[in-house]
């Protein structure tokens, strides 16, 4: 399987530019030069885990939202809530953030004995 660096490249910028984070800033925050996280965003160059996993710390994005081109309707859909979902918590404190965890975990709760009751009438 070959691994397609300019995607991932394009990706990394995009969501460098929706959180405004300039592209120098971003370079400081991995620790690399500011000519490597050109080409890294434009694809030019390789780069290994520990890049990949300081980028999606810095960007605050899971690695995978990096690396990954979902592929079939399910996925894209499923990409871009969690994409939303993350964007949503950019800023929460740990206790907003467990407090959401907890809403969704009664939410999802709610759906699945919803559906049970649906299905058996």
């Amino acid at each position: 399987m070959e691994i397609n660096y300019l995607a991932i490249g394009e990706r990394i910028k995009k969501y460098r530019r929706e959180r405004k984070i300039p592209q120098q800033k971003l370079a400081k925050l991995v620790g690399i030069s500011v000519p490597h996280m050109c080409n890294i965003e434009n694809g030019r160059t390789k780069f290994g885990l520990p890049i990949l996993v300081a980028l999606a710390d810095a960007l605050e994005v899971r690695p995978d939202l990096l690396l990954y081109e979902q592929i079939n309707q399910h996925g894209k859909m499923r990409t871009m809530i969690l994409e939303e979902i993350e964007a949503q918590m950019m800023g929460c404190s740990e206790v907003q953030i467990q407090m959401l965890r907890e809403s969704f975990r009664n939410e999802k709760r709610l759906l699945l004995q919803y559906e049970e009751k649906l299905r058996k009438n």
